[in-house]
């Protein structure tokens, strides 16, 4: 029975090998890319932008900054599991793990240095801490979790 729902369950883990599931990890990205490099309104104000660009702004910038610092250890959490879920399809490869902390890592570091390009929003350490922690986190969960369940498929 336990097995059973193990299986059933796998999927958190790891997708089957289809490419197409390569999907939900560049999504994300995008998305955090999105999130995270979004301009302030006053920048957006400053060139005349569409309506809709400066409403998204403000909403995405109206909580409190201790909140948008908190923020990035979920956002990169998700990150780090996605990634991880597609990158480490393939048990007990030491060398998937080694690449998904290297794109993670790399990806959650490149991420913070992308605002010393855009106005008013500036690369933060406490910000690439808390990516990073985000990135350790899920790695840590998502290895335990593959290595138990490969450990109850053998049984």
């Amino acid at each position: 029975m336990r097995l059973h729902n193990l299986n059933k369950n796998l999927w958190l883990i790891a997708p089957t090998n289809s490419r197409f599931f390569i999907f939900f990890p560049l999504s994300y990205t995008l998305i955090i890319q999105i999130l995270t490099g979004f301009p302030r309104p006053e920048t957006l104000l400053e060139i005349s932008a569409n309506e809709i660009f400066i409403k998204f702004s403000e909403e995405l910038f109206d909580y409190p900054f201790w909140l948008q610092d908190l923020s990035h250890f979920p956002l990169f959490f998700g990150f780090s599991w996605v990634w991880a879920w597609y990158l480490r399809r393939a048990y007990k490869k030491r060398k998937s793990l080694y690449v998904t902390v290297a794109v993670v890592s790399g990806y959650a570091i490149f991420n913070e240095l992308t605002q010393l390009y855009i106005p008013q929003r500036f690369p933060s350490i406490a910000d690439s801490i808390t990516n990073l922690l985000g990135v350790a986190t899920a790695i840590s969960i998502h290895t335990f979790a593959l290595n138990r369940s490969s450990l109850q498929k053998k049984k």
